[in-house]
């Protein structure tokens, strides 16, 4: 045995002997070792107020009294802790009732109030609490004091995501120099996987980025769900009308229905998002890139089989370039098969193909009659060249896409919620990214990602995200409530 050890034994040794022995001058040790007998004791919370009012009243007793107090039984209210704390004197025993927790007006426990918000506010479902204070034997608010708080609750939060909206609309268009017109992005996320019942459809501002509106749309609204992206559209262009401002142009997924209503009842110019159409085009050159050997030649070509990639990356350039014109991003578009069969005629003056003269072309030549056949075929009978109207300003709906992903976070696609729940989750979605999208960030992270190889952005180190919301949703909940107390105490007084 080292001398570590035996000093270790020693330590251990003279512990024991003061918790079993303690000196009757000496002051017990606020470092408690816990027995293995005891680690199943009760655990609660404790605010400060009721933990100062704990030592005052037993500085209290002892000056009155030279017997001690003890506590009786514990009792368990949610996360609170309620006791008697007597004293061992016979004939006259001082007896004080002593929680964990202060009383709010309402004669509810603070710390259950505050448990309730977080709760609420955090999104976590009733099931991973359960499993989560059982576990850690914390206490449990039952389901009923749960309910009754988010019914309360829930117009804080109502509340919030209202100014919360409002604000990011006057930043949206305090961020345009004429201050006539927005240009927004839109999609619909669905509640569940298929046929669902509920709908979100969100409006996000083009240069801030942040939720103007999000409207629930559900099968009382409309029982067909295919619908529902359109009856959200025509109430987020109602409450723009009744804001009195004006939409420029508006991006979405290309939703047809959505198109048809922006140029058939709006004078709003209509945009698709470049993504979707861009995808669709690897996915049709995909197609005639590669197959079985018996179809070779007829559906498909070995000599468009590297050409997936790079025409996906010239239709983003010929969209970024066509100078806002339908015709020149369908010229363009044409182009891509003279530019691969070596053809520089149609291309950029400021492309390399035109400006170095010993260029060589890094992709097999298209020189098959039946492969230049299959490619300009996938060209014409793309979105992006038949519509090529709805593409010119090059939008995207990003922004849009990972908001949906922030839903996800407060609204579980495999959990049917009711309309209140889903409605108070979706403004906590809505506060939650408006007051962190497109926050400060630290570094820049360039990994190699075989899922991306020929990405070259790298990934943003974001700085903590923010919750102030939550503490607003809390401050408006505590002030509701004390209004109410002094509204009462004035009618106390009249009567």
């Amino acid at each position: 045995m080292g001398n570590l050890q035996v000093l270790e034994a020693l330590f251990e040794k003279w512990f024991d002997n003061e918790d079993e022995n303690p000196g009757p001058a000496m002051c017990p040790s606020t470092y408690i070792r816990t027995k293995k007998t005891d680690v199943n004791q009760k655990i609660f919370f404790i605010a400060e107020d009721s933990f100062r009012r704990c030592i005052q009243v037993s500085e209290w007793h002892a000056r009155q009294c030279r017997h001690n107090l003890c506590t009786n039984r514990l009792i368990q209210k949610g996360h609170v802790v309620k006791t008697n704390l007597k004293c061992g004197n016979q004939e006259t025993p001082h007896v004080f009732s002593w929680s964990s927790s202060p009383y709010l007006p309402t004669k509810e426990y603070l710390i259950n109030s505050r448990v309730n918000h977080g709760i609420v506010c955090s999104g976590i479902l009733p099931s991973d609490y359960k499993r989560f204070v059982s576990g850690s034997g914390i206490g449990m608010l039952n389901e009923e004091n749960r309910t009754s708080f988010f019914n309360k609750h829930q117009q804080h939060i109502q509340e919030e995501y209202n100014e919360c909206i409002d604000t990011a609309l006057l930043e949206e268009i305090a961020s345009y120099e004429d201050l006539d017109s927005i240009d927004i992005m839109s999609d619909a996320r669905n509640g569940w996987r298929k046929n669902a019942k509920d709908t979100s459809v969100v409006a996000i501002g083009e240069k801030t980025h942040k939720v103007l509106k999000c409207e629930h749309v559900t099968k009382a609204h409309d029982i067909v769900s295919q619908r529902h992206e359109k009856v959200g559209t025509v109430r987020i262009y109602q409450y723009m009308k009744d804001k009195d401002v004006r939409v420029g142009v508006h991006c979405h997924d290309r939703n047809l229905s959505i198109n048809k209503y922006i140029r058939e009842e709006t004078e709003t110019l209509n945009q698709n998002d470049t993504w979707h159409c861009v995808n669709a085009k690897k996915t049709a050159v995909k197609k005639i890139s590669s197959g079985p050997q018996y179809s070779k030649g007829k559906t498909w070509s070995f000599q468009l089989s590297d050409k997936v990639e790079p025409v996906a990356t010239h239709v983003h350039w010929c969209i970024r370039n066509c100078n806002q014109q339908k015709e020149m991003l369908k010229s363009t578009l044409l182009n891509i098969v003279d530019h691969y069969k070596n053809i520089h005629t149609g291309c950029s003056e400021s492309s390399r193909c035109r400006k170095d003269t010993n260029y060589e072309p890094s992709r097999i030549v298209i020189s098959d009659p039946v492969a230049e056949k299959l490619l300009v075929n996938a060209i014409l009978g793309s979105n992006i060249y038949k519509y090529a109207n709805d593409y010119t300003l090059g939008r995207d709906t990003f922004y849009v896409e990972s908001f949906n992903n922030v839903i996800n976070i407060y609204q579980n696609k495999r959990i049917s919620f009711g309309d209140l729940q889903y409605n108070a989750r979706n403004n906590l979605a809505v506060c939650h990214w408006n007051e962190n999208v497109d926050r400060e960030y630290t570094s820049v992270s360039h990994l190699n990602d075989h899922r991306r190889p020929r990405c070259k952005k790298g990934k943003k180190n974001y700085k903590k995200a923010m919750y102030k919301f939550k503490d607003k949703i809390w401050s408006r909940y505590i002030n509701n409530i004390y209004k109410k107390k002094k509204q009462n105490k004035r009618k106390g007084n009249n009567n």
